[in-house]
C-alpha cells in the first residue's frame, strides 16, 4: 500500500522461496522510500534454509541477501543502521548477524551473544545500541555498536585500527548498599547490568604482538614441520629472549590541551577488543604487586580523580622491546556532564580540587610505604649485627633511636594504631585528612566545601615537614647504619648500597 491502506497491491514474488512460507519480518528501509527488507521460512515445510530478501522498486522485484548465511538458520528479523544503509543485522535461529555489504557476507556477532533463537531485533538510534530478544531467554544489549559501520572501510585490512568512541557522560554512578552483588536482595532477584560508566574504547588487531622467544619458537616448528633441523639460537639470544619485556597494547587518554590523563591497557589478542576509561586519573596508591586479597562485593578497586568534562582524544600504541608505536591516528570525543548538578557547579574547578587531592595523597601514600620499607630494613639489619663479629654491639642503640623516630613521623602521617586498634578518638593524621576529604568529595561532582580545603591546606602544610624529616632520617641516619655494618663485614641487607672495592 502507498496510499496508508486505503488500498493494496500484490508484492512480487520471493525468488526460491517455497509455497506456504511464512513472513517472519518486513522493514521499510530508513533511506530510500521505494527499499524494503524482508525475511521468511518455510521450517513447517522441513525447510530451515535463511530467506532474507531486497526490493528497490517497491516490492515489484526482489533480490535474495541470505549470501554465506550458514544452511539451516532461520532468519526472524531484520533492522538497517539509521546511518549506514549498507549496515544491516538480522536476528536468526542461532544468534545475530550483520552485514556491511547488504547481504554480500554476514558476520556473527559474539561476545556474549548465545547460541539462541532471536526472535525480534532494534536499534535505538540515540545512543547506537542494537538491542535483541530471544526465545525463552530474555533480552540482549549490544552497548555502541557504531565501530560496526567502519567495517566496510577496510578496517580489518589494516594492522590495528582504534574506532571512533562515543561520547561519554559525566556522572557519578549510583551504587546502593552492599551493590554491585546485593547479598540482601535475595536468591530470585536479577538486574541487568549497566553499560560501564565512562568512555567505551573499541580496537581491532590483525595479529597479536609477539615477543623475539615467540617469533624464534614459530620458525622452528615451520621448520620442524618441514622434516629440517632447527639451528641453536645461540646464547647471546637466549640471553635477550629472558630479559625481554612483554609487549603491550595501551591507549593513551589526552586532554583537549594536549596534556596525556591516562593509560588505558587491552587485551593483546588478535582481533576485536573493548576496554573502558571510566573517566578518571590513575589511584594514587601506592604499586602493590603481591596477590590481591579478598575484595567484598561492595567494595571497590583503587579508583582516581575525575577527569573534568570537555573534548579529549584516543589513540593506540603498542609498547614493546622496540620501543612505543603509534597505530593509526587519534580518536576525539567529548566528556559530557549530566544536567543535575546543583547550579553554579563549576565542573573545572571541582575535577581540579580532586587531582590536587589525589596528588597530596599520591606523595603521602609513597611516604608510608618509605617508612614502612626503612623498618624492614631495620628489621634486617638486627639480625645481620649478630653476625657479624667485628660490629660494635652499641650500634643497637642508634638503631633503637631510628626506630622510635620513624614511629613518631608514621604517627603524625598515618595516626595512632594503638588507638585506631580500640577505636578510640585520636588527633586527625595527614593520610586521615585526606582520606576524608577523597572519601566525601570524590563521589560527588560538586563544588568542594570550605571544610575539605581547609583539610587540604593543613594537610599539606603538615606533609612538607614530615615529608622532610623522613627524607633526611633515610638518606642520612638509616644510610650511616648500614655504612657501620659494611665496614663491620656484615652480611648483606635489602636497601644497602653496593660497596665499591
Amino acid at each position: 500500500s502507498v496510499n496508508s491502506g486505503q488500498s493494496w497491491a500484490p508484492a512480487g514474488p520471493l525468488p526460491g522461496l517455497p509455497p506456504l512460507s511464512v513472513i517472519n519480518h518486513i522493514e521499510a528501509s530508513l533511506f530510500d522510500a521505494k527499499t524494503f527488507y524482508v525475511v521468511a521460512d518455510a521450517h513447517k515445510t522441513g525447510d530451515f534454509s535463511p530467506y532474507v530478501f531486497e526490493s528497490v522498486d517497491g516490492g515489484r522485484t526482489w533480490r535474495s541477501m541470505a549470501g554465506d548465511l550458514p544452511k539451516g538458520t532461520i532468519v526472524w528479523s531484520i533492522q538497517q543502521d539509521h546511518v549506514k544503509p549498507d549496515l544491516l543485522f538480522v536476528g536468526t535461529e542461532f544468534g545475530i548477524y550483520f552485514t556491511v555489504n547488504r547481504g554480500a557476507s554476514w558476520i556473527k556477532l559474539s561476545g556474549g551473544v548465545p547460541t539462541i533463537s532471536f526472535r525480534d531485533l532494534k536499534i535505538h538510534r540515540r545512543e547506537g545500541d542494537l538491542v535483541g530478544a530471544s526465545f525463552g531467554r530474555g533480552f540482549y544489549v549490544l552497548d555502541d555498536y557504531t565501530p560496526l559501520r567502519e567495517f566496510g572501510a577496510g578496517a580489518l585490512g589494516d594492522e590495528a585500527r582504534l574506532f571512533p568512541v562515543r561520547d561519554a557522560w559525566w556522572y557519578i554512578p549510583f551504587q546502593p548498599g552492599q551493590a554491585p552483588g546485593r547479598p540482601e536482595a535475595g536468591s530470585d532477584d536479577f538486574t541487568a547490568a549497566n553499560p560501564p560508566m565512562g568512555a567505551i574504547l573499541t580496537y581491532y588487531l590483525r595479529e597479536a604482538p609477539t615477543t623475539a622467544r615467540e617469533r624464534r619458537e614459530s620458525a622452528e616448528r615451520t621448520l620442524r614441520d618441514g622434516g629440517k633441523d632447527t639451528p641453536f639460537p645461540g646464547f647471546d639470544q637466549l640471553r635477550a629472549e629472558v630479559i625481554e619485556s612483554a609487549p603491550r597494547v595501551l591507549i593513551r587518554i589526552v586532554d583537549a590541551a594536549g596534556r596525556p590523563v591516562r593509560w588505558v591497557e587491552g587485551p593483546m589478542e588478535a582481533g576485536l577488543h573493548r576496554v573502558n576509561w571510566d573517566l578518571r586519573g590513575p589511584a594514587p596508591d601506592p604499586v602493590d604487586l603481591s596477590q590481591p586479597g579478598f575484595r567484598a562485593p561492595w567494595e571497590s578497586a583503587p579508583q582516581g580523580p575525575l577527569a573534568a568534562p570537555g573534548r579529549y582524544s584516543a589513540e593506540l600504541m603498542i609498547v614493546s622491546a622496540a620501543g612505543a608505536r603509534r597505530l593509526g591516528g587519534p580518536q576525539s570525543f567529548e566528556v559530557k556532564p549530566v544536567p543535575n548538578a546543583l547550579p553554579g557547579a563549576d565542573y573545572t574547578a571541582v575535577a581540579a580540587f580532586q587531582q590536587q587531592t589525589a596528588e597530596l595523597m599520591r606523595k603521602v601514600s609513597g611516604a608510608g610505604a618509605e617508612i614502612d620499607r626503612a623498618r624492614e630494613r631495620l628489621r634486617q639489619m638486627r639480625v645481620a649485627l649478630v653476625q657479624a663479629p667485628r660490629a660494635d654491639p652499641g650500634l643497637s642503640v642508634p638503631m633503637d633511636s631510628l626506630a622510635r623516630t620513624l614511629a613518631a613521623l608514621d604517627l603524625r602521617l598515618r595516626g595512632d594504631p594503638a588507638r585506631r586498634r580500640l577505636n578510640e578518638p585520636a588527633v586527625p593524621s595527614i593520610q586521615g585528612r585526606v582520606g576524608e576529604v577523597i572519601g566525601g568529595h570524590w563521589e560527588t561532582r560538586q563544588t568542594p566545601t570550605a571544610t575539605q580545603r581547609r583539610e587540604i591546606e593543613v594537610a599539606t602544610a603538615e606533609f612538607v615537614v614530615v615529608a622532610r624529616a623522613v627524607a633526611e632520617v633515610i638518606e642520612r641516619d638509616l644510610a650511616k647504619i648500614e655504612a657501620d655494618l659494611e665496614r663491620a663485614g656484615a652480611p648483606w641487607t635489602p636497601g644497602r648500597r653496593v660497596p665499591v672495592p
